[in-house]
């Protein structure tokens, strides 16, 4: 199944209304109704891909891409490889490292693993990549994680998955990593950036801070294939579910199809 839109939200977003096939059911015809033709798979717990195909061909939905956890990328891959193939999608993501590798030598251990596992998947015709937040900016020497990353790892097998609000929260520029990563970046998180009581917010997309054409043009300009809608908490005095409508309809004003 394809979709005609490049709009798609990730699952974790909706996670508490997925914790069963039911709900995922309800959720996918709520997506629907919004206007959503593509999801990335992620946030649900582990599943079967054979219980969520039908599903989404049920309501018309594309899978653009999943996330999954470490064991399963680096430890059990033939789970991933399975998971892309039965949900007819090419791209996964690690969504967040092991927060024991947070330090020089975890870093060059993921690096070592990424080139290692991207280069199994290439070879399938699937896609490895990354999802940053913001403890990536931290420096373990001259550089930071996210910068030593992407020049250590293998462009033709580690993809990248950017994060534009996590970018601007660990104190870089949205724009400039676009262009950093380009040839390797089909996929894009978007969400904005608010602060509300002197703290950073979650918002979105449209609603905050961000240079919202800059970054999309940055995005057309190197290829992106996939803006996919994230956010990790509803913003305060709205429920999740106005927030991925009203990032969904900015969008869409925005003039992305």
């Amino acid at each position: 199944m394809s979709s005609n839109s490049q709009i798609a939200v990730i699952l974790f977003t909706l996670r508490d209304f997925c914790k069963n096939l039911e709900d995922i059911d309800a959720t996918f015809a709520r997506l629907k109704d919004i206007g959503y033709e593509a999801v990335q798979v992620s946030g649900i717990g582990e599943y079967n891909p054979k219980d969520i195909k039908p599903l989404l061909e049920k309501h018309g939905l594309t899978a653009c891409a999943t996330h999954d956890n470490w064991t399963n990328i680096f430890e059990q891959t033939d789970i991933v490889v399975d998971r892309l193939q039965v949900l007819n999608t090419d791209f996964t993501a690690l969504g967040c490292p092991p927060h024991d590798y947070l330090n020089l030598e975890g870093q060059n251990k993921i690096i070592s693993e990424f080139n290692r596992v991207g280069e199994i998947l290439s070879d399938k015709g699937l896609k490895l990549g990354y999802h940053n937040h913001a403890f990536e900016f931290e420096k373990y020497g001259e550089k930071s994680f996210l910068e030593t990353f992407y020049e250590e790892t293998n462009p033709d097998y580690v993809y990248a998955e950017l994060d534009v609000h996590w970018i601007t929260r660990g104190g870089g520029d949205p724009i400039q990593w676009i262009k950093k990563v380009a040839g390797r970046m089909p996929v894009i998180h978007f969400k904005d950036f608010a602060v509300v009581k002197n703290e950073p917010t979650f918002c979105e997309v449209g609603e905050g801070n961000l240079n919202w054409p800059g970054i999309l043009d940055a995005c057309q300009e190197i290829g992106v294939k996939w803006y996919v809608v994230e956010q990790d908490s509803p913003f305060p005095g709205r429920d999740i579910w106005e927030s991925v409508e009203i990032s969904f309809n900015n969008l869409k004003k925005m003039g992305i199809q």
